[in-house]
């Protein structure tokens, strides 16, 4: 498309393009964020499976036993803080001495030693492989999420389907793959490269011998090399800021699209400078609030500003500021809280229709789930250790818990977005995900006491549970879908309505997860009270 001189470019035109394409198509351009979210649960994948087989490496060598006994005791004896180790097993091997801070004697030692027993070859290489897998297949999930979100925005903009825009763009990771690996290598060279030549300068023999003030110099340079690398990067980053929007809206390959953000960044500094201002403005803005619900215990709230808010706009204003687009034209529209109202009920309706039109991947995603419970407490509730619940449960979760009920609803509902788009991908990662939480909730149900167990987590786990594997069976669902259009059977059409259609299905998922976590901060706390005292 031809460009638009400089004069007809502005970051206010290029930001309210953004602002109308969001508030107008909500419903056609975030499922397509909501997809980079569950690509990046996709990434956790290899990672998940590397701790699987260290765990059950350390199950079958007997080397997991003493590190839960250990961590237990501890636990234990964190909470009655006088030494004695009440509420341990028989057998759990407590130390009746009373250790530094009233802890018994050799209570954090034996963790320790655990926790040494417990690094074994086997399970280095199984976390170590996990741990570079996860990074592979990082960068390969950021850059098909990169690929789609910016063909989504560009298409809104254009004024075609986003979404559908969006999908066929998928085959432009390459290129996003490729600016992802420049950025790497420049942090690597620029930052990398001075910090490990600073770190071996100063552990040099020769440093090391010498004296205070060679020392000191060591490392100033080190400092000042790594501080320059800094600047070097940001710089870099600024040169490439419209990199992705470039590989969109011009077709561009790796090489072409760096080119293109150099040349626009050196046609239109003004533009770029203001637009790098704004975009830092909007990123230190979020992290100020983050930072300010963190404080009341609302932290997660960030994993749904930064990617379904601040990112959408800032890519989308982006795109628009290079391509010289006014953005869609301005349609009519309800009031804000009657498009919401018109969201929850399409998200109830979407959310049912889905339990009923595919029982059966909902009831395999439950059976996963629970399978994961059974197999977590067939291995920790042989060991014969029993932990405690908290000292005063009443009051765990605070006297008015506001923050944790935020936190845990958020939390919860980012989790279940990751197990359905994340099942896009074949449904490896939301088998995973529903193993990985299943696991983990049995194995604390095998260590801890059954009573105070089942009154901290049925109130509000009858609810939460069901609804995590309805997620659970979203994935596998979308992990069909997915299947189909690897083989051609299923077109950009329909691969973007399923996206659609899975996002109003996490809105009625997310009414029930919020029902679910008030119940977990303001109820459960006073139901196991009562059920077993504190």
């Amino acid at each position: 498309m031809s460009r638009p001189s400089g004069e007809s470019r502005s970051v206010s035109t290029a930001l309210g393009a953004a602002g109308r394409l969001l508030r107008d198509r909500p419903a056609a351009v975030l499922p397509a964020y909501l997809l980079s979210i569950g690509l990046t649960a996709a990434a956790r994948v290899p990672l998940t499976i590397g701790i699987g087989v260290a765990v059950a490496s350390l199950a079958a060598t007997g080397r997991l036993e003493p590190l839960v006994r250990a961590a237990v005791e501890l636990q234990e004896a964190v909470r009655d803080g006088d030494g004695s180790g009440a509420g341990l097993a028989p057998g759990a091997g407590s130390d009746p001495g009373a250790g530094a801070g009233g802890l018994p004697a050799g209570a954090g030692e034996a963790l320790t030693d655990a926790a040494a027993t417990a690094v074994t070859p086997t399970v280095v290489a199984a976390v170590g492989i996990g741990a570079v897998g996860a990074v592979l297949v990082g960068l390969l999930a950021g850059a098909l999420g990169s690929a789609v979100t910016y063909g989504t925005v560009w298409g809104g903009l254009d004024g075609r389907a986003p979404l559908v825009s969006g999908v066929r763009s998928a085959g432009r990771w390459r290129t996003f793959l490729g600016l992802a690996l420049v950025r790497a290598v420049v942090i690597l060279v620029a930052v990398g490269v001075p910090l490990f030549a600073g770190v071996n300068l100063a552990v040099s023999p020769t440093v090391i011998a010498g004296d205070a003030a060679e020392s000191v110099a060591a490392v100033l340079l080190t400092v000042a090399l790594v501080g320059l690398g800094v600047v070097f990067v940001l710089l870099a980053y600024f040169l490439l800021a419209f990199a992705e929007s470039a590989a969109i809206v011009d077709d561009a390959g790796t090489v072409g699209s760096i080119r293109a953000s150099l040349g626009f960044v050196r046609d239109h500094p003004a533009h770029t400078l203001g637009f790098a201002l704004v975009a830092v403005g909007g990123y230190v803005a979020a992290a100020v609030a983050v930072g300010v619900a963190n404080a009341a215990g609302a932290g997660s709230l960030g994993g749904i500003v930064l990617p379904l808010f601040v990112a959408p706009l800032l890519d989308t204003g982006a795109t628009a500021l290079y391509a010289g687009s006014d953005g869609p034209e301005p349609v009519e529209r309800r009031g804000a809280g009657a498009r919401a109202r018109r969201a929850l009920r399409l998200g109830w309706s979407e959310l049912a229709g889905f339990v009923r039109g595919h029982a059966i991947a909902v009831l395999a995603a439950l059976a996963t789930l629970a399978g994961g419970i059974a197999a977590g407490y067939a291995t920790t509730a042989p060991y014969g250790v029993t932990a405690s619940g908290p000292s005063d449960v009443a009051g765990v979760f605070g006297a008015v818990p506001i923050g944790p009920f935020v936190t845990i609803a958020a939390n919860n509902w980012l989790v279940s977005a990751g197990l359905a788009y994340g099942g896009l991908a074949l449904g490896v990662p939301a088998v995973s995900g529903l193993l990985f939480n299943g696991v983990l909730v049995g194995a604390l149900a095998g260590v801890f006491d059954r009573t105070a167990f089942l009154a901290l987590v049925a109130p509000h786990g009858v609810l939460e549970l069901p609804v995590i594997a309805v997620a659970g069976g979203l994935g596998l669902h979308l992990g069909g879908v997915g299947w189909r259009a690897v083989r051609g059977r299923a077109d950009a059409e329909t691969v973007a309505g399923e996206l659609e259609r899975a996002a109003y299905v996490l809105v009625g998922i997310g009414v029930l997860l919020v029902i679910a976590s008030a119940i977990e901060a303001f109820l459960t706390p006073q139901i196991a009270a009562a059920v077993v005292g504190g």
